[in-house]
């Protein structure tokens, strides 16, 4: 409804007329507080033009989206005490002529108020900078320290690559408030095509303001480099908007030439001005929009040439004269802006070559420390210093074997300008890599991310294809040099493509199977035939040998056979689920045993798989019916043919063996779609409030943070959860225990507040809130219904909405794991909310029935299952392709049995009927630059994360939440995207529904940067409500810890709590708890050995590449990044290569310490291994103040109480099974698989 205004004082604005209105609308009278469903009102105020140099004209429209409500507030206004004045004076209003258009009347509806000074400040801010400065030259280069600099000095400037505009005339400067960037006119081609260069806010570490001989000057020191792009002016306008700012703006990876030449290598600026006062103003702009204000410094600008041509190229003929790990380490220097080519050309060419010729793998590590502790280096030292320092204090080892399943990798990530450089570090292997076992060297993990190293996002107005064409396709096709390698793609895994990651390798000659190419790896793959017309499906099907597997057993061509699917498509009830014998399940158990023997009295025999066989993938289940060996798979787990030898000796390769049940957490799509089926949001605040208590009172008791850990993986490298039980176990606790010795380690204190926070975070960003009552399980089908068509009688089976689900008993937020001498498990009974991540559609949610334990007189395919959901194999469709289109090829599904979360309101599932796949348009068959191509388009289109933000964001300012048909529309388009890495077909997410409003919710609020009022709304959903109840409180920065090696505590040693806890244990077993001065110190060489691996990993996995950022020792030993970041996924991964790297360490320090030769160990060595343990342990305790001290104590630690256990000197409080450091590994190892598992199928929507 319009109604008009008149009598507006000549002195108001817009919105001195909308609080005054609001003040009335949003009082009693039109809106009760206490109603959770009640909304503010949402209106519009729109003022007349008034004649030249006026406002208004002294009359406007107020505009409402419901007919009745402007009734009800005309009616108000008749009443004889009610009026509405503005600066003292009375406003008329009366009913309007018009009716709003339909877009304003559905905005108003929809979109929650929004108070008139988020909008005033903003357009305040607006006009500020509104302006424009002359730039006379951009200079591009580094920051480099002359060799004669006086102590204190400033740097000076190489200018490596200039863009004058002095002889074109002035070149612009501008600032873009909402998009909190600097946009800089670098050169003008033509009349039509300009180039410039795009800084954001949160990329500038330091700027500088000055003048050099009168010419006033800006510095940028920059964390990453700037976007360069090219732009379409005096570009023909159509008047809509939408349209005219679309795609107008292209990426570029240089500006020109010259700049190509340097881009990997210089990225920082410095600009030169056209007028002195622009200095001023430019400072000023900055408080405009909270960006930190400049310094005033001297910086003298240079043309070193460090990045020359002739320079470049001595270098790479230097590298390829050296060996692989010196050669990566070498141009990893250079290319992650550590050192120029003077640098390595004259200073440390002589000392490189000296350790090359000693000995090239101690060298390469030499160097790999040396990386680090460039980043960490005073100013006044200079490069070569540091090399003699890290070559004298680096300890000669031979290269450690990792874990199985894992190796050292190499990793390059190619950004639009430079390639970043990582490792060798541990990582997942494959069935491929291990199939090449001594030859690893010549395969490298690739990542293709922005400048900041997250993954590609456009802005609308940014058309990015023709630079992953270029760039990303270039690359792919046609390899890359580095370290004197040429390096050709291989393939890539389904996870690493969401990853935005690849394989690439070198070939090699292979003594057995000569020269190897990646060709020929992909050749012996398998036959892909059947899908070589369908680049996505071809690339898919080669990643099922890139998947990270164990391998099991292998089994003859007559013990596999194949049976039919169930059910009709596109809804088959068996869709990636086959069977196995009882034999065939021993045997793969038995294999999984040898790998890690302690699985076999830690767990009960797993009964369920998702595997890779040949050309087939997907879930078995254990069926009692087969005899001998056999495995059963169904044509909808065969995605390609392999080889006729491969078939003839087939390889079980297991992805997961399920043991156990997972934990099942909300988030915010379930949050939401539960509140819009009829959830209180009080439910949630309630869970809420139970996970908030049960962090803050995590350090009442040493149990409380035991399960604390345990329930959030955190702590496993460091077997933190099994050192607080043993500690538990000999009288320790905390402060409000009684009866115990209090644990008093500063140290302590500081990561349980890491980990308090960690846990905060994801409570409050995130609404990851434990659920009680529900389980995560994999999905199976019920083969009842092919015991019936094998003339079986008298079989049960699940009818059509019912479900059978069992787990394991376990403590209360313990592990859920059956043991061997475990009472049957827990038969899951009544009436319950199954779902799949991710959850996008309503109809995502079913309420269904779980019958408990099935009936003991028929006959029960699932009767002995646990740890899976088994689903029913009847009815219309199958279950669980109402559940986001998922299917049982190893998904997992939360099933909800608390009461309070069962939704009231019923809803269909979508359809999710399976989309077409894609062929190439002249139907021939696809090669391997097909498959790049494809790469290049998905990371172009991969809008998964952004469509999810979409949804939930429209569901928010919507009173139609996620029922609204924009979001609706969006469900569709969420599925399509999931599907888009098999079947092709890219979703562009500029058709997409817009956002109701350009603001968004407060839940939404970046974590990367301190957020602007001007950009959110208060949120009244229920997210809105678990945002706001979480203050995570900053973690006490740790103490400065100094890098020496020398002692640091003057404590008498051995006098801690701990220790003095301990002592008359090791008394006990050794005949004397003193250490031997002499071998107390000869753990310094150990200790120097973990602390340089400690440094390299708090380097490598933060999230920033910043000299000065690292991961505190808290960080590492907690596994948990404290810095914010905007993409979670981002987060996710570099927490589990850091938790990865950092339990590999563990693991080789601690077998350092003690490495039993016979099973069982032997008294005299756990008597010498508990020995050395305490020796580690006395000299940690001395060097608290060093890095890594504390963090070796603990390793330390757990191995003399792990030892004191295998010699029955201590047992653990309550075991609910054996725990050993061994234990705890095969714990981690599996944590971190499962955990990244869920937090990828939770990441198809990043928040």
């Amino acid at each position: 409804m319009e109604i008009e205004i008149v009598q507006i004082p000549s002195e108001s604005n817009e919105w001195d007329v909308k609080r005054t209105i609001a003040d009335v609308l949003h009082g009693d009278d039109f809106y009760n507080p206490t109603d959770p469903r009640d909304r503010r009102v949402n209106f519009k105020i729109s003022l007349n033009e008034g004649p030249a140099g006026m406002m208004h004209n002294g009359s406007g429209t107020l505009m409402l989206g419901e007919r009745k409500i402007g009734e009800k507030f005309l009616a108000w206004l008749r009443r004889p005490e009610n009026n509405i004045r503005i600066h003292g004076r009375k406003i008329r209003l009366f009913p309007g002529k018009n009716k709003p258009q339909y877009g304003i009347i559905q905005t108003l509806l929809k979109a929650p108020y929004v108070p008139p000074e988020t909008e005033e400040e903003r357009q305040q801010k607006l006009r500020k900078v509104d302006v424009s400065l002359h730039v006379d030259k951009i200079q591009i280069g580094v920051f480099y320290r002359p060799a004669n600099a006086l102590p204190g000095s400033s740097r000076a400037f190489s200018n490596e690559c200039e863009i004058s505009h002095q002889d074109k005339g002035a070149g612009m400067m501008w600032f873009e408030y909402d998009h909190k960037l600097i946009r800089i006119q670098a050169d003008q081609i033509t009349d039509q095509i300009a180039y410039n260069i795009a800084i954001t806010f949160a990329n500038i570490r330091r700027l500088a303001i000055g003048f050099d001989f009168g010419n006033p000057f800006i510095c940028f020191d920059l964390l990453t480099p700037p976007m360069l792009e090219k732009q379409r002016i005096n570009r023909e306008l159509t008047g809509d908007e939408w349209k005219d700012n679309r795609k107008f703006r292209q990426r570029l990876s240089s500006l020109n030439e010259a700049h190509a030449a340097v881009a990997p290598y210089a990225h920082h600026l410095r600009l030169i001005l056209h007028e002195e006062r622009d200095i001023l103003h430019f400072a000023e702009l900055c408080k405009v929009v909270d960006l930190q204000p400049p310094f005033r410094a001297n910086v003298e600008a240079n043309s070193m040439g460090f990045f020359s041509r002739k320079r470049l190229h001595n270098v790479n003929i230097w590298l390829r004269k050296l060996q692989w790990p010196v050669a990566f380490q070498i141009e990893a220097t250079l290319r992650n802006g550590l050192l120029t080519t003077v640098d390595l050309l004259q200073d440390l060419y002589g000392p490189i070559n000296e350790i090359h010729a000693r000995d090239p793998y101690w060298a390469g590590e030499v160097l790999r420390s040396f990386t680090e502790a460039l980043r960490l280096r005073a100013p006044t030292k200079s490069p070569l210093e540091c090399f003699l320092e890290t070559r004298t204090k680096k300890v000669h080892i031979e290269p450690p074997a990792p874990q199985d399943g894992l190796f050292p990798c190499h990793h390059v990530t190619f950004t639009p300008t430079r390639n970043i450089l990582e490792g060798p570090y541990v990582t997942q292997s494959n069935r491929v890599i291990r199939d090449y076992a001594g030859f690893q060297q010549h395969f490298i993990r690739v990542d293709f991310r922005d400048e900041d190293r997250l993954q590609y996002r456009w802005a609308r107005e940014v058309d990015g294809t023709s630079l992953l064409v270029d760039r990303v396709g270039g690359i792919l096709k046609n390899g890359f040099e580095l370290a004197g390698r040429h390096f050709e793609f291989l393939a890539y895994s389904q996870s690493a493509l969401r990853e935005h990651a690849v394989w690439f390798m070198n070939p090699f000659n292979h003594p057995i199977r000569g020269l190897v190419t990646a060709q020929k790896i992909r050749d012996s793959l398998g036959d892909f035939s059947g899908v070589i017309k369908q680049p996505s499906k071809y690339g898919a099907r080669m990643a099922q040998a890139f998947t990270a597997t164990d391998p099991s057993v292998s089994i003859q061509r007559h013990q596999w056979s194949e049976m039919e699917d169930m059910g009709d498509k596109p809804y088959i009830f068996t869709d990636g689920v086959g069977t196995i014998s009882t034999q065939l399940g021993d045997m793969i158990w038995d294999a999984l045993c040898e790998q890690r023997p302690y699985m076999r009295e830690r767990t009960a025999r797993m009964q369920s798989y998702q595997h890779t066989i040949t050309g087939y993938k997907g879930m078995v289940v254990i069926d009692e019916r087969l005899e001998g060996i056999q495995m059963r798979l169904r044509p909808s787990m065969n995605k390609f043919k392999a080889h006729e030898k491969d078939e003839a000796d087939a390889k079980i390769e297991i992805a997961r063996a399920f043991d156990r049940p997972g934990m099942t957490y909300l988030n915010r799509p379930l949050v939401m779609v539960l509140e819009d089926r009829g959830v209180a949001k009080q439910t949630f605040i309630n869970l809420q409030e139970q996970a908030k208590t049960t962090i803050h009172t995590s350090s009442d008791s040493m149990d409380n943070l035991n399960q604390l850990l345990r329930a959030h993986s955190l702590g496993g490298s460091f077997h933190l959860p099994f050192i607080l039980k043993a500690l538990q176990s000999i009288g320790m606790g905390f402060k409000y225990e009684r009866s115990v010795t209090v644990l008093r380690d500063p140290f302590f204190d500081a990561f349980i507040q890491y980990a308090k926070n960690h846990i905060l975070r994801a409570l409050k960003h995130d609404a990851r809130i434990r659920i009680p009552d529900s389980y995560l399980l994999a999905g199976v089908a019920d083969e009842g219904p092919t015991y019936e068509h094998d003339g079986l009688e008298n079989v049960f089976t699940l009818k059509e909405g019912t479900i059978y689900g069992t787990s394991g008993l376990s403590l209360p937020l313990d592990t859920c794991v059956q043991q061997p001498d475990d009472p049957e498990p827990t038969y899951i009974q009544g009436a319950v909310v199954i779902s799949r991540n991710p959850v996008v559609h309503p109809g995502d949610i079913q309420r269904v029935f779980a019958i408990g334990k099935p009936p003991d007189n028929q006959i029960c395919f699932f009767r002995n299952l646990k740890n899976v959901v088994v689903l029913p194999s009847k009815g219309g469709r199958s279950m669980a392709s109402c559940l986001g289109g998922g299917d049982l090829d190893g998904d997992l599904y939360s099933v909800i049995k608390y009461g309070p979360l069962l939704p009231t309101e019923n809803k269909d599932p979508a359809s999710y009927e399976p989309g077409q796949t894609r062929e190439l348009e002249d139907g021939r068959e696809s090669t391997v630059e097909d498959v790049c191509d494809f790469v290049v388009e998905y990371l172009n289109s991969d809008v998964l994360g952004m469509l999810s933000d979409r949804h939930l964001i429209i569901a928010d300012q919507s009173k139609f939440g996620t029922s609204d048909e924009r979001c609706m529309e969006l469900a569709a388009l969420c599925s399509k995207a999931v599907d888009y890495p098999k079947n092709g077909v890219p979703v562009d997410i500029h058709d997409s529904p817009r956002l109701l409003i350009p603001y968004k919710p407060d839940w939404k609020q970046a974590e990367d940067a301190t957020p602007r009022s001007t950009d959110y709304y208060e949120s009244t959903r229920a997210l809105g409500e678990l945002f706001r109840n979480i203050t995570i409180p900053e973690p006490t920065p740790p103490p400065p810890r100094v890098n020496g090696a020398g002692p640091q505590t003057k404590l008498i040693p051995l006098s801690d709590s701990i220790s003095m806890v301990l002592r008359p244990h090791i008394q006990n077993q050794l005949g004397r708890s003193q250490n031997r001065e002499q071998d107390v110190d000869a753990m310094a060489g150990l200790f120097r050995r973990y602390v340089e691996e400690l440094r390299y990993i708090s380097m490598t996995h933060a999230l920033s590449d910043a000299p000065d950022v690292r991961l505190s020792e808290e960080e590492v030993v907690v596994g948990a990044i404290m810095a914010k970041c905007s993409q979670k996924r981002w987060r996710t991964d570099r927490m589990y290569r850091m938790r990865l790297h950092a339990s590999n360490l563990v693991r080789e320090i601690g077998q350092s310490l003690f490495h039993a030769e016979t099973d069982p160990p032997l008294s005299a060595e756990l008597q010498q291994g508990l020995y050395r343990a305490w020796c580690a342990w006395e000299f940690a305790t001395t060097h608290k103040e060093v890095f890594g001290g504390n963090s070796f104590g603990l390793i330390a630690l757990g191995v003399v109480l792990d030892v004191l256990q295998k010699l029955g000197a201590i047992s653990l409080i309550a075991p609910i099974k054996k725990d050993t450091i061994e234990d705890e590994e095969e714990d981690l190892a599996i944590q971190l698989r499962q955990d990244l598992d869920v937090e990828k199928q939770e990441l198809n929507f990043p928040e």
